[in-house]
C-alpha cells in the first residue's frame, strides 16, 4: 500500500483508494492525477510498441560507418491480436430468458454494438492491463457505452474490504495544454478547471458510478510486462546484428598485399573497400568477419521460445510447422496455457459486464412491475435481471468437422441425444432447439406419408385404442 499526497492511497495492484467518509477534494484529485499521470509512461511505451515503435529505433549509431539495421518484429502486436482473436474473436452471446427483457437487453447490445466494444476493450486491457467502459446518456435520452483509457482516467474505490467505487475521474488538456476534466460520482458530475477547482455539478440520470473497470488479471499487469519486453528488445537487437553482419559480407575488403602505392591509391582506398601495402611479395584476398550464424540462429529459438512460454500466448507458427502431429490433441496441448489465460480474463469480464447491465438496467427501467415484484417477494423469487443474464464466451478455434463428426457417431446410444449434439460445436450452437428441429422434421415426414398414402394407416385402430386408454 503506498499513501498519496493527502488522503488518497494506491494498493499493490495499482487501485486507488479513499476515505468513504470523505468527500473528495480539490488537492486530492490533484495528488490522483498527478500520480496517473507519473505511471501512464508505461502505458503509452505498451502502445507505442503495440503500434511497432522498440528499443532498437533510438540505439546509438554504429561508429566509421558500420552497418546499421534496426529490425524491429512486432511481437507485440502479434501476440494481443492473436490472444484476443482466440477470446473474442467470436462474439460471445448475452441474453436473458425472459423475452421481453431479452428484447430490452438486444436493443441495448445493438445501439452500443457491445459484441464490438467488448472486442476492443479486451484488446486495451491486454496492452494496458485495464481499461474502463462509461455510461452516459445521449442526446437522444438513449444510454450509451464508451471506452476509456487508463492514460487519461481512472476509478476512485473506497476504502472498504468491498471496494465499492466512489469516483470516476476523466481529464484531457485545453488548448493551452493545462488539465481540466469531470469526476462522476452517484447522481453528480463535478467538472474542475486547470486549477483542479470545481467549478459545476450537476445531477445525472445514474445513481451509482456510471464507469465499470475491466482487467487482464486480478494484478492489472498487460500481456506483455518488463521481462517480456526485454525478449522482444532482445529478439530485435539478434536480427538487426544477423542483418549488419550480413552486409558487412557483402561489403568485405580486398586485401592487397604488393605494388606500386601512390597518393591517388591511398585516398581512394576506404571508398573502394580496398586496404593496400607495400611488401616485396604479391598476395590478393578478401578480409571476411567471423561467421556466428549458428550462435546468432540458436539464440533467436532459444528468444522465441522463451517469448511465448513467459506470456503463454500459442505461437501459430508452431502448430503449422509441427509435421504430421496435427491430431486434435496434440493442438489442445499447445494451446492450453492460452486456454487458461482466457478463461481467468473471461470470469473478469463477466463480473465487469453484470456491473455495466447493472448500471443500465436501472435507467432502462428494465425492472417487473409492482405486482410482479409483490409477488416475487412472497414466493422467494429474485427480482433482478442482472442475475439472470447468461454469458456464452466461445474460443475461436479451428474446428475439425470430419473428427467432431465421427466423435458424435461413436456416442450413439451412449450418451443422451443432447450431449451427442454437443460434440458437434461447429455445426450446432444449441443442441436443444436442433432436438427440437430434428423432431418437428420427423413429424413433417409421417404426416407427409399420411397425406400421400392415406390407405396404409389403420386410423380407426388407433381411435379404438385411444377410446381403451380413455
Amino acid at each position: 500500500m503506498e499513501k498519496i499526497d493527502g488522503k488518497g492511497m494506491v494498493d499493490d495492484n495499482g487501485v486507488f483508494l479513499y476515505p468513504n467518509d470523505s468527500e473528495l477534494s480539490s488537492e486530492d484529485l490533484q495528488a490522483f492525477i498527478e500520480y496517473n499521470q507519473s505511471h501512464s509512461t508505461q502505458y503509452l511505451k505498451n502502445m507505442q510498441m503495440y503500434k511497432g515503435h522498440y528499443d532498437i529505433e533510438s540505439e546509438p549509431a554504429k561508429p566509421l560507418n558500420k552497418p546499421d539495421n534496426r529490425i524491429s518484429v512486432n511481437y507485440a502486436k502479434y501476440l494481443v491480436n492473436v490472444f484476443n482473436g482466440f477470446f473474442a474473436g467470436v462474439p460471445p452471446q448475452i441474453s436473458l430468458k425472459d423475452e421481453q427483457q431479452n428484447d430490452k437487453l438486444q436493443q441495448f447490445n445493438t445501439l452500443n454494438s457491445v459484441p464490438d466494444k467488448i472486442s476492443d476493450i479486451a484488446k486495451l486491457c491486454s496492452i494496458y492491463g485495464r481499461a474502463y467502459i462509461f455510461l452516459y446518456c445521449a442526446e437522444d435520452k438513449t444510454v450509451r457505452v464508451a471506452i476509456s483509457n487508463p492514460t487519461n482516467s481512472f476509478i476512485v474505490y473506497d476504502d472498504s474490504v468491498a471496494h465499492t467505487p466512489l469516483y470516476f475521474v476523466h481529464y484531457g488538456k485545453d488548448k493551452d495544454d493545462n488539465i481540466t476534466g469531470q469526476v462522476y460520482s452517484a447522481n453528480r458530475i463535478i467538472t474542475f478547471d486547470s486549477n483542479f477547482k470545481f467549478v459545476t455539478d450537476d445531477p445525472t440520470l445514474f445513481d451509482e458510478v456510471p464507469a465499470v473497470e475491466f482487467m487482464e488479471n486480478d494484478e492489472r499487469t498487460p500481456l506483455y510486462d518488463n521481462s517480456t519486453i526485454s525478449l522482444m528488445n532482445g529478439i530485435n537487437k539478434a536480427l538487426s546484428q544477423k542483418a549488419n553482419d550480413s552486409d558487412a559480407i557483402a561489403d568485405a575488403y580486398l586485401f592487397f598485399k604488393g605494388g606500386d602505392l601512390d597518393d591517388k591509391v591511398l585516398e581512394t582506398m576506404s571508398d573502394s573497400r580496398v586496404i593496400a601495402i607495400d611488401s616485396d611479395s604479391a598476395d590478393a584476398k578478401f578480409l571476411e568477419r567471423p561467421n556466428g550464424d549458428g550462435t546468432q540462429e540458436n539464440l533467436l529459438d532459444r528468444l522465441t521460445r522463451s517469448l511465448f512460454q513467459t506470456t503463454m500466448v500459442t505461437n501459430l507458427d508452431d502448430i503449422n510447422n509441427s509435421g504430421n502431429d496435427q491430431s486434435g490433441y496434440s493442438i489442445e496441448l499447445k494451446m492450453q496455457g492460452m486456454r487458461s489465460l482466457a478463461a481467468i480474463k473471461e470470469r473478469k469480464f463477466i463480473i465487469s459486464l453484470r456491473s455495466v447491465y447493472r448500471i443500465a438496467f436501472k435507467v432502462l427501467n428494465l425492472k417487473k412491475n409492482i405486482l410482479k415484484r409483490a409477488k416475487d417477494a412472497l414466493t422467494g423469487t429474485v427480482d433482478d435481471p442482472v442475475t439472470q443474464l447468461v454469458f456464452n464466451f466461445t474460443r475461436n478455434l479451428p474446428k475439425n468437422i470430419e473428427l467432431e463428426a465421427n466423435v458424435a457417431k461413436n456416442l450413439e446410444g451412449i450418451v443422451s441425444k443432447q450431449t451427442q449434439l454437443k460434440a458437434l460445436s461447429s455445426l450446432v450452437d444449441n443442441p436443444q432447439e436442433e432436438i427440437e428441429r430434428i423432431a418437428k422434421e420427423e413429424a413433417e415426414k409421417v404426416n407427409n406419408a399420411v397425406k400421400a398414402n392415406p390407405a396404409n394407416y389403420d386410423f380407426e385402430g388407433v381411435a379404438d385404442e385411444e377410446k381403451q386408454k380413455q
